[in-house]
């Protein structure tokens, strides 16, 4: 399920496959529920409740329907409902309602969520929380709102009801949809290490695991020795381990305290109990598993927030490198640009005065003349560059843009022995942009390639329709990582101010790597209809 997961819009064929091993999935998680039901509730351990909740998470609410659907066809295949009985439209409706309620509940926390340093983590934990109450809260509404919703009673039997059903649903989602959900990272991500494709707290050291183990005896110890004692069961210290645990290590941490408290609870609730004990042990084991699991989720958005809080200030220090390098260039360039105006002028002075002499003098003096006005010329866009006011857009054909960034790059090219192949260009595609800032986002993504090409060979290939320009820099990677990440330290910089300037001209930056190649494309909106 997790390697072939489609969207919404996905293919037919491919959604239909996935909707089969969907269907397969839940049947048997289904059927391995059984044992635990009672009277009002299908099961106190649901894990088919955590396979619906992974497929919903990685597809997106947009499949809810075909869930619900895939979960209304093995239901009747089964015989579990009969829409020929007497209430059809209320079976259905109860079998469609956890899709609906799942995929709102994982939708809306996406939204509220977004754009937080921890939603990556967070939302996920909050999810896995509250998706089985808001699936009991909407079983509730039916029950007030449907005058012939009967099937659960009334009172107290319908709490019980609500009760067995979230606390079925939040063991199986809790316990079950955390492991596929890493397994569907890992296949979507071969080419990652499995470590990093697993949440950032996995250290699977001895040291750890050893204390671990000792807090969670400790707390299972205690809760037993409460129990012996006379006063009940007694989930406090067991929880508080499992808080600790989640705290300290992380998600996977957590899940794995969460399993081994599991592993023998469950099979000790299918013991001759009475309905309202078994239920009570469920109800202590869910709130071990809840708090453990937020704990485990809390831990690691603290400790994401953390990391890309570093890489944010180390991208501003780099920054402020940068700004003063540019104050530094401009001084420098400001006290070079009389005495170089002076010598290209006297060079071409030289060129005219000598162009009757010996050919080889006149050769010489020419040379000297073109290299002092490439150089003037040099200076003059530096300064530009390093001018505090950007330049008023203009019309400017793409050959003439690229012709400048092939210019101001050409000494490092040279010096890296690299080239810069540029494809065939169309003499009338023209864009309306500031060009210095132009220029130099397309200088930044060429010297990324520049300083990861694996065949010393940058390409910009051209591409346009009717209103759109896609400019694609690319370079062949290497087969293995770049042996020193402090080589190319400001790359980041270079593309997080690339993808700006692209932005603010109202186009787009995105990497669109082609199989061995990493390719940046940029895309422009055509002079006369940019917006």
């Amino acid at each position: 399920m997790a390697e072939a997961m489609p969207s919404a819009a996905a293919p037919a064929k491919a959604r239909l496959w996935w909707l089969v091993v969907y269907g397969a999935g839940f049947w048997l998680l289904h059927a391995a529920a059984a044992p635990w039901g009672g009277t009002g509730f299908f099961s106190l351990w649901y894990p088919a409740a955590g396979w619906r909740f992974a497929a919903l998470w990685l597809a997106g609410a947009g499949v809810a329907p075909w869930t619900g659907l895939t979960e209304l066809a093995v239901d009747l295949a089964t015989g579990t409902i009969d829409l020929h009985g007497p209430r059809p439209l209320l079976d259905a409706w109860g079998v469609l309602r956890p899709s609906i309620a799942y995929a709102l509940t994982i939708h809306v926390v996406r939204r509220l969520t977004a754009g937080s340093l921890k939603s990556a983590q967070m939302n996920l934990g909050i999810s896995a929380v509250i998706c089985p109450a808001a699936m009991a809260s909407l079983t509730l509404a039916t029950a007030v709102l449907w005058p012939e919703f009967q099937k659960t009673g009334t009172g107290a039997e319908l709490v019980l009801s609500l009760t067995g059903l979230t606390v079925g649903d939040l063991l199986g989602v809790l316990v079950l949809a955390p492991p596929l959900l890493w397994v569907a990272s890992l296949l979507r991500a071969p080419g990652k290490s499995s470590r990093r494709a697993l949440p950032l707290a996995w250290r699977p050291l001895a040291g750890p695991l050893m204390q671990d183990t000792a807090i969670l005896a400790l707390g299972l110890g205690l809760t037993w020795l409460l129990w012996q004692a006379g006063l009940g069961l007694q989930p406090m210290p067991t929880l508080l381990a499992g808080a600790w645990i989640g705290l300290c290590h992380g998600r996977v941490a957590a899940w794995l305290a969460i399993i081994a408290i599991l592993v023998p609870a469950l099979p000790y609730s299918l013991q001759n109990l009475s309905q309202i004990e078994r239920l009570e042990l469920h109800l202590a084991l869910v709130a071990i598993v809840v708090v453990a699991w937020l704990a485990g989720s809390f831990a690691d958005a603290q400790r994401a927030a953390h990391d890309t809080l570093e890489k944010r200030n180390r991208l501003l220090f780099q920054a402020e490198r940068l700004k003063t390098l540019r104050a530094m260039s401009v001084a420098v360039i400001h006290e070079i640009s009389q005495p170089l105006s002076t010598l290209a002028i006297e060079a071409s002075h030289l060129r005219e005065r000598t162009a009757g002499l010996d050919e080889d003098i006149a050769e010489s003096a020419a040379l000297v003349d073109r290299k002092a006005r490439t150089l003037s010329d040099l200076v003059r866009r530096l300064r530009r560059f390093g001018g505090k006011s950007a330049d008023e857009p203009s019309q400017v054909p793409v050959r003439l843009l690229l012709n400048t960034v092939e210019q101001m790059l050409r000494p490092e090219l040279r010096a890296r022995g690299c080239r810069l192949v540029c494809g065939e260009i169309d003499p009338d595609l023209i864009v309306h942009i500031q060009e210095i800032e132009l220029t130099q986002a397309l200088v930044n993504l060429v010297r990324n390639g520049i300083a990861a090409t694996a065949d010393s060979v940058v390409r910009i290939d051209i591409a346009a329709d009717a209103d759109e320009l896609a400019l694609h820099v690319s370079n062949r990677s290497h087969a293995t990582p770049m042996p020193s990440a402090s080589e190319h330290a400001g790359m980041g910089v270079g593309l997080i101010i690339a993808r700006t300037i692209v932005e603010a001209h109202g186009g787009s930056l995105l990497r669109t790597d082609r199989s061995e190649n990493v390719c940046f494309t940029l895309r422009l909106p055509l002079a006369g209809n940019d917006t």
